[in-house]
């Protein structure tokens, strides 16, 4: 077998999708799967060593840099054609004979899906986030929902981020039985030149927030640093290719952050693991549907575990991602929009070295289950099997 990987973005495309997407194929051999993305003006390519699977990029997106995006969507849906002629001619050249297409984007899901039928060879689909549910109305919902009903009956299996969108889209459609988890993966264990001391006293402590300020959690990380900010001995340090100007046009108060803007990968863990406490924050309310913040997973979530820091998160009771960190008792968790509590919590979090040093312990034990071979070995076995 050899699989037809889809995912519109790969990397260097800056997002969440990227990076998932390569730590899950990277764990596949050059006989075994090829990858195909979306080239964006501005970023380039990467180069990567002649054992990891081929990876082709197609130049589908008119934006500059991934910026404005949305406004060149009709130019990119209009040049559709070409992009189903490319995938189909690396289908064949490279003698593919299954095909695995992701969501967050509808536009390679769906191409990857018409390549797979239009060839009669099997497919399966892979949801980072929910795609109809977030689809208010007018045409969007009603593309969304042809294209997602399609999908979901040719596919052999619908591999969906974590147990709580599998618990979400099982209930939703009772009548479907091949949701499954894929969930994230991370291709190594990172090391630390000079690993921090987690139970170590400091006059300032570094906390770090890192990804992209969005709907999926910008109210919660608005209100975090307000909170936060009141603490002379926390640095609120961020990461993200988010500029300043737009954190503060969505409601941040830049002026309190120590901004460091956007981290090469080469780099990522040797900056990530130079800090005290990893920051997560999860959308309590906003511009996604109800059920898209009951799901979401940060993928930053795994960077986090696998760091040897502990976590800090304000994410609502009902996400599945507060439920996974309790469970596993991983993460200081602040669970209610309250900023008084949020404050409290973290004065706690640094008086009680010894609690840091138990979260950083059982966040590396937490993170087992997404080693990469492990995650990449079950779905090769699915696949093989449907």
């Amino acid at each position: 077998m050899k699989i037809l990987f889809a995912s519109f973005s790969i990397l260097p495309n800056t997002g969440a999708a990227g990076f998932v997407s390569e730590s899950l194929a990277n764990n596949f051999s050059r006989d075994e799967l090829v990858v195909v993305g979306e080239q964006i003006m501005g970023l380039g390519r990467i180069k990567r060593d002649s054992n990891l699977p081929r990876y082709y990029y197609i130049p589908s997106n008119f934006s500059w840099r991934g910026r404005a995006k949305r406004f060149f969507a009709p130019f990119r849906w209009a040049i559709f054609p070409i992009t189903l002629l490319w995938m189909w001619w690396i289908l064949k050249r490279e003698k593919c004979d299954y095909v695995l297409g992701t969501y967050p984007d509808n536009y390679y899901l769906y191409a990857s899906y018409l390549i797979a039928k239009w060839n009669g060879i099997p497919f399966s689909s892979y949801f980072h986030n929910t795609y109809l549910e977030n689809r208010k109305g007018g045409i969007h919902r009603w593309f969304a929902k042809k294209v997602q009903t399609a999908i979901f009956e040719y596919s052999d299996y619908i591999f969906v981020m974590s147990e709580g969108m599998q618990g979400f889209y099982e209930k939703a459609y009772p009548e479907i039985d091949k949701f499954v988890p894929l969930i994230h993966t991370f291709e190594f264990w990172p090391k630390a030149e000079n690993p921090v001391d987690v139970t170590a006293v400091k006059d300032k402590y570094d906390f770090l927030l890192i990804g992209n300020f969005n709907n999926s959690n910008i109210e919660a990380t608005a209100r975090l640093v307000d909170a936060l900010k009141q603490e002379p001995r926390i640095n609120i340090k961020m990461f993200t290719h988010v500029p300043k100007a737009l954190l503060r046009m969505r409601g941040i108060d830049a002026d309190a952050i120590d901004y460091r803007g956007f981290v090469k990968q080469e780099d990522f863990y040797k900056e990530l693991m130079d800090n005290d406490v990893c920051v997560l924050t999860h959308g309590f309310t906003g511009g996604y549907s109800q059920e898209e913040y009951e799901t979401i997973f940060p993928t930053r979530t795994i960077n986090f575990l696998i760091s040897g820091l502990p976590i800090f998160a304000h994410s609502p009771s009902f996400s599945f991602l507060s439920q996974y960190l309790k469970k596993y008792d991983c993460a200081e968790v602040v669970d209610v929009a309250d900023p008084a509590v949020v404050l409290e919590r973290a004065r706690y979090l640094l008086d009680h070295p010894e609690r840091r040093l138990e979260l950083a312990e059982n966040a590396r034990k937490a993170a087992e289950r997404f080693y990469g071979p492990n995650v990449a070995a079950f779905l090769r076995n699915k696949l093989e099997n449907a």
